[in-house]
C-alpha cells in the first residue's frame, strides 16, 4: 500500500488541507469510500503528517456513533426490523454527532466524552468512552456512507440484492434509511469545508476487503462468509450509489487499484 504514489498522494493532501486551514482556521473534511477501501490507514497518515505541521486533528469514524443494541432493537420495531443490524444511516446516533461538530465550530475549550461501540461486541461499551479535548485545528470525519446524499423514490423501487427483494417487500427499510441519508447530509456532510472519496474498482471487491478486517476481531466474534455476505448485502446499495452516480460530487477522488495501491488523484472543480 505505501507505494511512491500513495505516499505522494497522501501529500498533496496534506498540503491542500493545511492551506485551507489557514483561510478557515476550523476546517471540518469528509473521507469517504466504500467498507475496506483504507479509509482508516488513510486518515491515520494524514493525522501524523498534519501533526507534524503542529495541526491538532481529530479523527472519527461514523462507527463511533453506531447505536447500540437496545437503540436498534427499538428502532427495528418501530421503523423496520431490519434495522437491527448496524451500518446504514438511522443506525448512528446523530444527536452525538452533531454535538461533537457543534462544539468543534465553536473553537471553545472543552471535554466531550462520546460513548465508545465495539464492533466486536456489536455494542456500545459500558464505562468506555472516547475522551475527546477540543478546540481541534481539523476534524475529520471518516465514513463508508459519508457525502450520501439520498435518492429518488423510483429507484428505490427496484431491489438491488436478494435481501432487498426477500426482506424488505413493503420498501419500509429503504425507504427509512433514504430518509436519514437526506438528513446526515443536512445537518452533518453540507457543513464541510472538503470532502474525499477513496475509488475502489467496484463492489464486488468489498466481501475481500471486509474478510480481510474480521481477522482484526477475536476469531470466537467473527462472522462466517455467508454472513458476511449478508452483512454487506446492506451496505450494496449505497455503495454502488456513491461508486456510479454524478450526483454525489467530492471535492477529491483518489482511485484505488484492488491491491489497495493508490493510481490517482483528481480534483473536482465545482
Amino acid at each position: 500500500m505505501f507505494n511512491t504514489k500513495y505516499r505522494n498522494i497522501v501529500e498533496k493532501v496534506c498540503q491542500q488541507l493545511t492551506l485551507q486551514q489557514k483561510r478557515e482556521k476550523n476546517l471540518f473534511c469528509l473521507v469517504s469510500g466504500p467498507q475496506g477501501s483504507g479509509k482508516t490507514t488513510f486518515t491515520s497518515e494524514i493525522k501524523k503528517k498534519l501533526t507534524k505541521k503542529k495541526l491538532k486533528v481529530l479523527v472519527l469514524s461514523i462507527d463511533d456513533f453506531y447505536f447500540g443494541k437496545k437503540d436498534r432493537n427499538k428502532l427495528s420495531k418501530t421503523a423496520s426490523p431490519l434495522l437491527v443490524t448496524r451500518g446504514v444511516p438511522g443506525t448512528h446516533n446523530l444527536q452525538h454527532l452533531k454535538k461533537v461538530l457543534k462544539v468543534f465550530f465553536s473553537k471553545k475549550k472543552q471535554t466531550y466524552l462520546l460513548p465508545q461501540f465495539s464492533k466486536a461486541e456489536d455494542d456500545i461499551l459500558k464505562s468506555k468512552y472516547h475522551k475527546l479535548t477540543f478546540p481541534y485545528d481539523i476534524f475529520i470525519l471518516e465514513g463508508w456512507c459519508i457525502n450520501y446524499q439520498g435518492e429518488p423514490l423510483v429507484s428505490l423501487k427496484k431491489p438491488i440484492n436478494a435481501m432487498e427483494k426477500k426482506l424488505d417487500k413493503n420498501l419500509q427499510w429503504r425507504k427509512y434509511v433514504n430518509k436519514k441519508s437526506k438528513e446526515y447530509f443536512k445537518a452533518i456532510y453540507q457543513k464541510s469545508n472538503c470532502s474525499i472519496f477513496l475509488r475502489i474498482p467496484s463492489f464486488k471487491y468489498v466481501f475481500q476487503y471486509r474478510k480481510k478486517q474480521e481477522l482484526d476481531i477475536p476469531k470466537n466474534k467473527r462472522m462466517t462468509d455467508s454472513q458476511l455476505k449478508h452483512f454487506i448485502s446492506f451496505y450494496e446499495r449505497i455503495t454502488k450509489n456513491l461508486l456510479v452516480s454524478k450526483h454525489n460530487k467530492f471535492d477529491i477522488e483518489i482511485s484505488i487499484k484492488p491491491n489497495h495501491n493508490y493510481t490517482s488523484l483528481k480534483q473536482n472543480v465545482s
